[in-house]
This record gives structure tokens, C-alpha cells and sequence, in this order.
């Protein structure tokens, strides 16, 4: 077997500053799963820092996966806005859940305006996204903190359903929320950047609630785009490292308006990650000067047998080496879930082993 030439860190860090790899990254997509693969609660994922950075820590140790963790958040903007989060005790469940959301579910007599905005330091999850990011710092890979999309954190106010509601309603009440969440973000920004420096965090985004399978691109065009390229180009310009964007779902047809979204500074690339709805090819010519990230089907890794799950990441890797010419890395499509078999996550660093060198 081939010896690594590059540790997981420098491997990543050369797709960003656009630099040959010795091989293709690996890096692994799955909160739940380490929980599980360590014996921790899935909660403490989410509100245990020093145990949620542990257990991704093992678990990519112990499977080989390059990269290091990641603090994430579901429904990022319920808590900080002041609902209520609480956690299930379901051993397949993904997280913590919104109890009581910050807009009632008869939004429409809602007044927006006395929507507080939060405290940027102490809101919600923000600790533990400040803790979790110094032991990011001391372990020497990546800072970064929970960033967009401003549509998906705002849809999270009013529960997705509802929200959507508002967009086809209440145009007006909806881009108040959404300008809302796009200062609050900033917000956040500025203090992960102003507490570590400029050029060193991340800024982390999943767009789930843009979908094609939610919203039309019209909506996009009209409620999404022009928070997000706002947010982008003022996290850039405060100086964030790059921009990181998990396109969870089907988004094929707003591929074209994402291709004019800033994520990365001049001479540098983002990373677009795509899910298994979205082919290599239609991100490549989409974003040729980003690393795209993907995108096996995580229903293939629960439910396929190991050697299904190995040749299908042969192919993807080897696809993705040769479409992408070194600006690819491989991983699941979305979240690994927590009862997927470990032989078959290993079969994905296997795969990268054996073909995914340059």
C-alpha cells in the first residue's frame, strides 16, 4: 500500500490554497455515527463540546478519515432567537430538536419586529461553538463557526412549513426575518474572526431549505440569493479563510444562481459540497474554481453490502480524479447515519487507498 505523503490537515489545506495533493481527501460526514461508534449520547454531540470534538476525533483516527472535527447545529437560529431545544433519547436520532420555536404557529399575528436580536457571544450554541473552536485551534486543523444559509436559519425561526407560508404570504415579514439572521450571522462572524485573526476560520453553511424539492428558483432568486451573496462577500471581506457550503438535496436547478455566490478569496477555492442528486459533472462546470466534495449516497452505506459500497466509491473517487484534476474530495452525499455499519464507512477510506492517489 501506498504511503501518505501529506498529513489529512495539508492535504485539505492544499485544496483551498490550490496545490497538488498526494491523493484524494477522505473526510467523514456524520455526527450521530461517531456518537455511536464511541458510546456517547448523540446529545453531547451537540451540547458536550469536549466530548462532541473527542469522539470525531477517535472516530477519524480509527477509520483513517483526513480532516478533523466540526461543530454543527440542527435548526441553528431556534435556540439563539430564544425557543426551546430539547433531546431524544432515540439511539438513531440525529440531535436535538426545537420544542418551542422564537415565531408561534400562528405567525401571521406576530409582530417581527419584537424579535430580539441575540446576544452574538452568549446566545444558544454560540459557547459551545467558541469552545469547540479552541480545541480546533490547539489541535492544529481547522477553526470555524456555523455560518449560513440565512434562508435555512431563518426558516428555522418559524419551523420550516410555516416559513414557507410567510414567503407565499407575508413577503415583507419574510425578509425581516431573514435580514435578522444575516446581522446575527455577521455578528458571529465578526467575533470567530476577531477572537482567532483574519484568514484563519471557516465559515461553514448547509443549505437544506433551498432545495428544488421545497422551493422553486424563483424563491431562491427572490429570498435567498441576495442574503447569502451578501453574507458571503462581508464574512470574506472581514477575513474569513473561505467559505465551506453543504448543498443538502436536490439543487440542480439552482446551480446556475450558486454559481455566482462568493465563496473564496481571489486565488483561493471554497468547497461546494454536493449530494448524490447532483452529478460531478454539473458541479465541476458549475464551479470550476472551487474543490467539490461528494458525493456517495449515505442510504448506499446504511443499507449496501461492504463490497457494494466499495465499488461504488471506486467509481466515484476515480471519476472525481479525473473530472476535477486534484480540486476533489471524497465523502458521503449527506450525513452518515448513526446505524450504518462501520465496515462500510471503512470501505470508503479503503477505496481512496487503493485509487485516489494522483
Amino acid at each position: 500500500m501506498r504511503k501518505d505523503e501529506m498529513t489529512g490537515f495539508e492535504r485539505i489545506e492544499a485544496l483551498y490554497y490550490k496545490k497538488q495533493t498526494d491523493r484524494v481527501p477522505v473526510v467523514h460526514k456524520g455526527y450521530a455515527f461517531c456518537a455511536r461508534h464511541v458510546g456517547i449520547p448523540v446529545a453531547s454531540v451537540y451540547r458536550d463540546p469536549k466530548a462532541s470534538f473527542e469522539c470525531q476525533k477517535k472516530t477519524y483516527a480509527d477509520f483513517g478519515f483526513d480532516g478533523g472535527p466540526f461543530y454543527t447545529f440542527i435548526s441553528y437560529g431556534a435556540g439563539e432567537f430564544g425557543g426551546k431545544i430539547e433531546y431524544k433519547k432515540d439511539e438513531n436520532s440525529f440531535g436535538p430538536e426545537v420544542s418551542e420555536r422564537p415565531i408561534p404557529d400562528d405567525w401571521e399575528d406576530f409582530d417581527i419586529d419584537s424579535l430580539q436580536m441575540p446576544d452574538p457571544k452568549t446566545a444558544g450554541c454560540i459557547p459551545h461553538q467558541m469552545e469547540f473552536a479552541h480545541m480546533q485551534e490547539a489541535d492544529g486543523g481547522e477553526i470555524a463557526f456555523i455560518c449560513g444559509t440565512p434562508f435555512t436559519h431563518a426558516a428555522n425561526l418559524f419551523g420550516v412549513p410555516h416559513f414557507l407560508e410567510c414567503v407565499l404570504i407575508d413577503k415583507e415579514m419574510a425578509h425581516a426575518a431573514l435580514r435578522k439572521m444575516t446581522d446575527h450571522i455577521l455578528q458571529v462572524a465578526e467575533y470567530f474572526i476577531g477572537t482567532f485573526g483574519k484568514g484563519r476560520v471557516l465559515a461553514r453553511a448547509v443549505s437544506p431549505t433551498e432545495s428544488n424539492a421545497l422551493i422553486s428558483p424563483k424563491i431562491l432568486e427572490e429570498f435567498s440569493m441576495p442574503y447569502v451573496k451578501e453574507l458571503n462577500s462581508k464574512v470574506l471581506a472581514m477575513g474569513a479563510k473561505s467559505c465551506y457550503i453543504h448543498m443538502c438535496g436536490d439543487h440542480n436547478f439552482n446551480l446556475p444562481q450558486w454559481s455566482e455566490v462568493p465563496f473564496s478569496h481571489p486565488g483561493m477555492r471554497g468547497m461546494i459540497s454536493i449530494g448524490r442528486e447532483t452529478s460531478l459533472e454539473d458541479a465541476a462546470k458549475f464551479f470550476p474554481e472551487h474543490a467539490i466534495c461528494g458525493n456517495l449516497d449515505p442510504a448506499l452505506i446504511k443499507n449496501g453490502s461492504a463490497e457494494e459500497v466499495y465499488k461504488a466509491s471506486c467509481e466515484i473517487i476515480e471519476q472525481g480524479k479525473d473530472l476535477l484534476k486534484g480540486r476533489f474530495m471524497f465523502m458521503a452525499g449527506c450525513e452518515v447515519g448513526p446505524g450504518s455499519p462501520e465496515k462500510n464507512v471503512a470501505m470508503m477510506v479503503k477505496a481512496v487507498r487503493d485509487v485516489g492517489w494522483y
